[in-house]
């Protein structure tokens, strides 16, 4: 390409034209080649022709001067490098481009003069066909430029047709008259398809700014996304800091008051901290899924110890609402990610689930063909009108929650299904019918692992009472209100805690002698070590120890780091349940 050193014009027929200009010169230049071939071959029946006449010598002469001037312009045509050359050179390339074709024209117009005899007609007639081959083979090539083309045409033809138009024969005068008809022609069709040309590299220059304003609007709103979406996901560890002390602190809370008028108060407030926690979940999914910092981790693991996993809190609401659930725990290994799946089922059956007034939910497989099942979750609800069908996917889209009821949530769940499914590339489809129900298909495929599958994740309790007694364990957080929460919840469990809020006097402590038997430890702290780097600095003094990772960021980044230096991690805010269930997972080891 080339680059341009004059600014564009603002108007809008002066807005390409100088892109245009030069263009319409390079046209004529990329077909220079096979212009000079055909100048070249042109000539060579031309002179061998007049050889046999009293034209020789000045057959030869033409021939000579034409291939000296063809080489003249190759000459030209290499010279211009449109790689690198600006516009004042091509602009002058052009003007020196008009004037070779107009020596061109010059040479082989002089033909028609030099062998013309009107008592040979064949040879009259075999240059009159050159000349107008001449001009077919030239209308192609300089068409981007008319003024070339008129420079080339009108010396090529004129001087032969004003000779046959002044003989005294009729025959010549028709001939001449002929030749300036066709060549008339020619510039008019030269005219038109030059305007086809100007009209195409305007659409051309006008889509090539059109696309880049899109593009460049594109990447304006798309930034602005994934800002907002990076904002959320880096602000879930500050978002998340409070929530984890309140559940902590609700949790210690519990165990003092026995009353049932205090026990139900303190479920109230739970309830409602349990509301927020999902709350600030869904958000934080949506912004990560959105942000692309969540990925698939695919493995092959069986469906039915998923389903399994999942139906005992349903089972719970459903009995709760006189619903039945029921929920077929066929075994198949499929390939898929099981965490991103099962928030998948888990966000259909709470829909499903929410919007049955009677009857049931149903979860059922079926096979669809060698390499997938469909996984079918069908409820008997109020049902979805088929207009809305493609609506239900968007975001904060809710058919039945005008009022905005936060009991029926926020309208996101069908959106991060839709955001995940994609992730997967896992085919999903809806029907449903308007007061009989919905059904939601899943298209899953099958593992060529049938035997290697992982098996249900689900934490089972140990039949020991309490793992956690006397258990010496290290609380290190920079947030006192959490030390303070997690240290008085872990002494109920029967455990013996140190806390520190900075890992300096942490490790001072370890330096000193504590040997704790477990580290809970937050991700984030200030100074030289965060999470990871403390558990690893710490293990390099005193063995291999059983740790946990609690942290409130979502970001791909840290989760890859935890994961790398094998900790495992608990993302905030953590359920009393969820932190005790884990510790003692970890303690069977």
């Amino acid at each position: 390409m080339f680059r341009f050193t004059n600014q564009q014009s603002s108007t809008d027929l002066g807005r390409y034209q100088q892109k245009i200009d030069i263009e319409k010169i390079l046209i004529a230049h990329r077909n220079c080649p096979a212009t000079l071939i055909g100048n070249a071959l042109g000539a060579i029946p031309m002179t061998l022709v007049m050889q046999n006449t009293a034209y020789s010598l000045s057959a030869i002469s033409w021939f000579s001067v034409l291939y000296l001037l063809i080489m003249v312009r190759w000459w030209h045509y290499k010279s211009l490098d449109t790689t690198h050359a600006d516009t004042e050179t091509i602009f002058h390339y052009g003007k020196v481009q008009v004037l070779l074709a107009c020596l061109s024209g010059c040479v082989w117009g002089s033909a028609g003069i030099l062998f013309f005899d009107a008592a040979q007609i064949s040879n009259i007639a075999f240059v009159i066909l050159t000349l107008v081959c001449m001009l077919a083979g030239s209308l192609a090539s300089l068409s981007a430029r008319p003024i070339a083309y008129a420079a080339f045409a009108l010396p090529v033809m004129l001087p032969l047709s004003l000779i046959m138009l002044f003989q005294d024969e009729r025959f010549y005068n028709w001939m001449g008259f002929g030749a300036i008809v066709y060549l008339a022609a020619t510039f008019a069709f030269c005219l038109n398809l030059y305007k086809v040309i100007i009209q195409s590299l305007k659409l051309q220059y006008e889509n090539l700014d059109l696309i880049k304003d899109l593009q460049e609007q594109k990447e304006v709103a798309d930034k602005a996304n994934r800002d907002k979406s990076r904002f959320l996901a880096s602000a879930s560890h500050d978002l998340r800091q409070p929530l984890h002390a309140v559940n902590l602190f609700t949790e210690l809370l519990s165990q003092k008051l026995t009353s049932p008028s205090q026990q139900q108060d303190i479920g109230n407030i739970q309830q409602g901290l349990q509301s927020l926690n999902e709350l600030l979940d869904v958000l934080l999914d949506m912004s990560r899924l959105d942000a692309d910092i969540v990925h698939a981790n695919r493995v092959s693991f069986d469906i039915s110890s998923l389903l399994e996993k999942i139906e005992p809190p349903f089972q719970h609401d459903a009995s709760r609402y006189q619903l039945s659930l029921n929920i077929e725990k066929t075994p198949y290994t499929v390939f898929s990610d099981p965490l991103l799946l099962e928030r998948v089922i888990t966000n259909l059956l709470v829909n499903a689930i929410r919007y049955t007034k009677q009857g049931g939910v149903e979860v059922f497989i079926s096979e669809k063909d060698k390499t997938h099942i469909q996984l079918h979750i069908a409820d008997t609800g109020i049902g979805i009108p088929k207009s809305s069908l493609n609506d239900i996917f968007d975001e904060f889209v809710q058919l039945h929650n005008p009022e905005r009821n936060r009991q029926k949530g926020l309208g996101l769940g069908l959106a991060i299904v839709r955001r995940i499914m994609n992730l997967l590339e896992h085919p999903i489809q809806i029907h449903s019918q308007v007061n009989k129900g919905t059904e939601v298909i899943l298209c899953l495929p099958l593992s060529n692992e049938q035997n290697n599958a992982e098996g249900s994740t689900t934490p089972k309790l140990s039949s020991r009472q309490n793992k956690l007694e006397n258990l010496n364990v290290m609380i290190v957080d920079n947030e006192v209100s959490i030390v303070e929460a997690m240290t008085a919840l872990l002494n109920s469990w029967g455990c013996d805690c140190r806390a520190f809020t900075s890992t300096a006097t942490a490790i001072e402590a370890i330096k000193d002698g504590e040997k704790p038997d477990f580290l809970l430890v937050d991700y984030r702290m200030p100074g030289d070590y965060n999470g990871c780097a403390f558990v690893s600095y710490i293990e390099s003094i005193i063995g291999k120890t059983s740790a946990i990772i609690i942290t409130g960021d979502t970001s791909e980044a840290v989760i890859n780091e935890i994961k790398h230096h094998g900790f495992l991690r608990l993302q905030k805010p953590i359920k009393p349940v969820q932190l005790r269930l884990l510790m003692e997972k970890i303690l069977q080891r």
